[in-house]
C-alpha cells in the first residue's frame, strides 16, 4: 500500500511539472525580449543588461564613448532527430544593445532560439 501511494505521489509531482512548464517558439521569445528592453531604450543601463544576462561575451567601444556589446544567457539544449542521426543546438536568448558614453541603453537586436 505504501508503495501505490509513494508511486502515486511521484507520478502527480512528474505530471504536474510536465504539464507547467511552457514551450515557447523562437518567434514568440523573440517577442518576449522585444516586449522586456522596448520601453527601457533611454532608460536601462549596461549594467541592468549585465545583471540579467551576466558580463556580456564582447563589447565594442566606439570612439565617441558609445559602446556596443553582446549579451547571450543559455535557456538550454534542444534535440532534433532519431537516435541514428540527432542533432542538436543550444537555446537561449541573444541581445546586441548599444549604449551611449553614459551606458543607457540606445538600441538593441534581440534574438532568441528555442
Amino acid at each position: 500500500m505504501k508503495k501505490l501511494a509513494l508511486f502515486t505521489a511521484v507520478l502527480g509531482f512528474v505530471m504536474l511539472t510536465g504539464c507547467a512548464g511552457k514551450k515557447t517558439s523562437s518567434a514568440e521569445a523573440t517577442k518576449e525580449l522585444e516586449a522586456k528592453w522596448a520601453p527601457a531604450v533611454g532608460k536601462a543601463t549596461k549594467s541592468e543588461f549585465v545583471e540579467n544576462y551576466g558580463d556580456a561575451e564582447w563589447c565594442k567601444p566606439e570612439e565617441t564613448g558609445e559602446e556596443t556589446c553582446r549579451f547571450y544567457i543559455k535557456k538550454g539544449t534542444k534535440w532534433l532527430g532519431d537516435k541514428k542521426d540527432r542533432k542538436h543546438f543550444d537555446a537561449g536568448d541573444d541581445i546586441v544593445a548599444s549604449f551611449d558614453d553614459s551606458g543607457v541603453l540606445k538600441s538593441f537586436k534581440s534574438k532568441a532560439q528555442r
